[in-house]
């Protein structure tokens, strides 16, 4: 299936990256704030106008990755919604690469197959970039070229045990801890786990005012999940690896922060497949 790739301007980008970096002073005014080069803009090739980039996007800060050659580490990150604004549902599989010469499982299924514009398994500098060798190019652990990197096609499934001598590496699924620092939105996550929430706060009641954008948002979106959380500033809520979410910004925007397992953003599963991470 071919995929029309759609791209935010510079001059929307920009503008994006300054409406992060005033929600990220207001939720954090004793962290110095943020140089507006470090926030990502994440569109998921969904937007060409900050217009639409509202409706459907994510800002963040990669604050650290550290992820060994056997998918072990951490990950730190500060994400923001705009107010409205939808980080589509996905969620994080485990990842096993293979030998080039081996047979697929029943049940597996390519990257390349299921992720727009996969081309295989980054290096991470511990500052969150990207390594790149001395001509500037991006220094890859595995090239989809070289492997067959492959998830489970129904989400997460060990790899069977008799294919073991085909196995080089396995790369864990990410679970992940939000913690909400500003702001307030709604995250859709079945089997998410509330892990504390402040005093006269009931998670399991979305407030009248976010109801419509809720609704706009299953109307338009491509969101499966039924269980709906409300999530405020000072809560947590724990998501295993392969649970599938996804997170809507209140009025006000959200900002939360991710504490999780090393990130591997270029092998998230969209629900929504014109998705381009």
């Amino acid at each position: 299936m071919s995929v029309v790739v759609k791209k935010l301007n510079e001059k929307d980008r920009k503008k994006a990256r300054k409406a992060y970096a005033a929600l990220y002073k207001k939720a954090l005014p004793g962290s110095g704030g943020i140089e507006a080069g470090r926030i990502e803009v994440a569109t998921f090739n969904c937007s060409e106008t900050f217009e639409e980039f509202q409706q459907v996007g994510l800002g963040l800060e990669t604050v650290v990755i550290y992820r060994d050659e056997d998918g072990q580490g951490h990950t730190g990150k500060v994400l923001i919604n705009l107010p409205g604004q939808l980080l589509l549902e996905h969620g994080h599989v485990d990842t096993i690469v293979l030998k080039k010469e081996a047979q697929i499982a029943p049940g597996f299924v390519k990257l390349s197959g299921l992720i727009n514009g996969f081309t295989g398994i980054k290096k991470y500098n511990s500052d969150a970039s990207v390594a790149m060798d001395a001509a500037g190019n991006e220094i890859y652990l595995y090239r989809e070229s070289d492997y067959r990197i492959v998830q489970a096609g129904n989400g997460m499934s060990r790899y069977p045990s008799k294919a073991a001598d085909d196995v080089v590496a396995v790369f864990p699924g990410k679970s992940e801890t939000f913690k909400a620092v500003y702001g307030d939105g709604v995250l859709f996550a079945d089997t998410a786990k509330v892990v504390y929430v402040p005093e006269g706060v009931d998670p399991s009641v979305i407030p009248e005012e976010l109801l419509p954008m809720v609704e706009k948002v299953r109307k338009e979106q491509a969101v499966t999940t039924k269980r709906m959380i409300y999530m405020t500033k000072g809560m947590n809520v724990l998501l295993s690896k392969n649970t599938r979410h996804a997170f809507l910004g209140g009025l006000k925007g959200c900002v939360y922060l991710e504490f999780s397992t090393p990130s591997m953003d270029e092998a998230d599963r969209f629900t929504d497949k014109r998705v381009i991470r």
